[in-house]
């Protein structure tokens, strides 16, 4: 199964794609059977749009949202742009398209639907010869094997069109949202790619700009992207992958590798090994020029993790009140559907197989309240409303008080920091010591902890969120802007040391 195929889906599709369910849980893959006829494509498509409009309406928390009145029209909108693209699907690839289409109208991250196509639908990656990265303001060649493009030119134009106006017209139409800077940085590499999207026709040709500032068009030559070329794909949007651990990029600068938090079972290990391993070298980070907390490549998935690597930097006695302080006026509200209740009672299991001990309390309070309020007519369980009272153990432990921390701390954000990437930075930018660095980062909603549901076609499947937060500090569609922005090409662990390294020095 070839999962999200088109990576125009949103950050938090692609997360869905390697884990089908949040905190690593697997899903088995339905038997499909394709249309055989363009009508039968066309058809598919209306089915499953009408599919995803009724789960969502069914399990999302903004159809009971009070501070979301609007809830109800975004979703119809959302179905009304997808079916205006109906009547012209007559191929795998529009069913597709429209399938995002849908997603995109949402204008939420953990919200809407992704295509889940089978290996027998070979996917269309086509490219002009480069590939392209959004920096800053602008958009930029970052690898070329086309005649007359070479990397740092910046493309300004195609077709007559400015690219800030292709990307509104041609991108964000199926993926991501405009207004948030961190997915003009996500998403921009999309503008010079063809992915089967029959409603976008490929490009014929594109001003660029070169160093020099002398301006030149080129003719684009549309072709199968190469397998070789991935290398530089992946390398553009993230830089490379470190392993999830705790290394010294040169003696004196701690790294620390978060790039993901839904870890595999590999993974959870790795992330096992780094507790042990900011424990025993603790000293060494305090006394440490600085210490980088990596969030390249991180889609989300639990807040668990980096409030573990808080709590063994900071101390827990230090983060506790000041994120009790931060949350003081929040309530988290979950959304009891019969779909949502039983998923999140399903999660137990998944937690005590991951060894998140600490969290099956809370987790098993959750789903007895959702089923309660499930069985008495409610729309929410709120947790804490005094339904969960044996959540709370009746003797804490009293916590080690670790000497502060004052070392320099830098959390290098991507475009596409979300969800529970988002919720690590809420943490590491209570405490002074914090810069961030790297990219603008996304947004959230207010609906959080996603879980997916395939249509019956097998498909398609729907992102759910299962809960609200109310009176949460940071605000609906609220992104954070990095102090130490890195907008050049270069995305590698190298040139992000050097510059934090300098920075450190001034």
């Amino acid at each position: 199964m070839d999962c999200v195929r088109n990576t125009a889906v949103f950050a938090v599709a692609v997360a869905l794609c390697t884990a089908a369910l949040p905190f690593g849980l697997k899903a088995a893959e339905p038997q499909v059977v394709l249309p055989a006829t363009a009508q039968g494509w066309a058809e598919l498509a209306l089915q499953d749009i009408e599919a995803a409009y009724q789960i969502t309406a069914e399990n999302h928390p903004g159809m009971a949202d009070a501070q979301n009145p609007n809830f109800h029209r975004q979703l119809l909108h959302a179905k009304t742009n997808a079916l205006l693209l109906v009547p012209q699907v007559n191929s795998v690839y529009g069913y597709e398209a429209v399938i995002d289409r849908f997603s995109a109208s949402l204008q939420d991250g953990h919200a809407g639907a992704f295509a889940v196509l089978p290996d027998s639908v070979k996917p269309i990656r086509r490219w002009p010869g480069f590939n392209a990265v959004w920096r800053g303001n602008a958009l930029w060649v970052y690898h070329s094997e086309q005649s007359g493009v070479v990397a740092g030119m910046q493309i300004v134009s195609c077709d007559g069109k400015p690219v800030e106006q292709l990307m509104k017209d041609r991108v964000f139409a199926y993926a991501g949202q405009v207004g948030q800077p961190g997915h003009w940085w996500s998403y921009g590499s999309r503008l010079m790619l063809d992915d089967g999207n029959p409603f976008n026709q490929p490009l014929k040709h594109c001003q660029f700009v070169k160093a020099d500032h002398q301006v030149v068009e080129v003719r684009l030559n549309w072709a199968d992207r190469p397998g070789s070329a991935m290398q530089h794909v992946e390398a553009a949007y993230n830089g490379d992958t470190l392993p999830i651990g705790l290394s010294w990029q040169q003696k004196d600068i701690a790294w620390i590798a978060m790039p993901t938090f839904s870890p595999e079972p590999d993974e959870i290990k790795q992330y096992e090994s780094l507790f042990i391993s900011l424990e025993q070298q603790r000293p060494a980070l305090l006394e440490a020029k600085a210490i980088v907390l990596d969030l390249r490549h991180n889609q989300g998935g639990s807040s668990y993790w980096s409030r573990q690597i808080a709590e063994l930097l900071w101390g827990k006695e230090r983060v506790e009140p000041l994120r009790t302080a931060l949350f003081g006026r929040t309530e988290v509200w979950w959304f009891a559907s019969r779909g949502n209740t039983d998923y999140v009672k399903s999660l137990y299991d998944v937690l005590k197989e991951q060894g998140q001990t600490e969290s099956l309390p809370w987790i098993q309070a959750v789903g007895q309240g959702m089923q309660k309020s499930l069985d008495s007519g409610k729309a929410f369980y709120v947790e804490g409303d005094g339904n969960n009272t044996d959540e709370t153990p009746a003797q804490a432990a009293q916590p080690v008080v670790l000497p502060a921390l004052q070392t320099p701390v830098y959390v290098i954000m991507p475009g596409q920091c979300a969800s529970a990437c988002l919720d690590a930075v809420d943490v590491f930018t209570l405490f002074e010591n914090t810069k961030l660095a790297g990219a603008t980062s996304s947004a959230d909603s207010t609906y959080m902890d996603v879980r997916v549901q395939p249509v019956s076609s097998g498909l398609a499947k729907v992102i759910i969120p299962n809960k609200v937060y109310v009176n949460r500090p940071r605000a609906n569609g609220q992104y954070y802007t990095p102090a130490l922005a890195h907008n050049e090409l270069d995305w590698s662990t190298q040139a992000l040391l050097k510059k934090i390294a300098a920075d450190v020095k001034d």
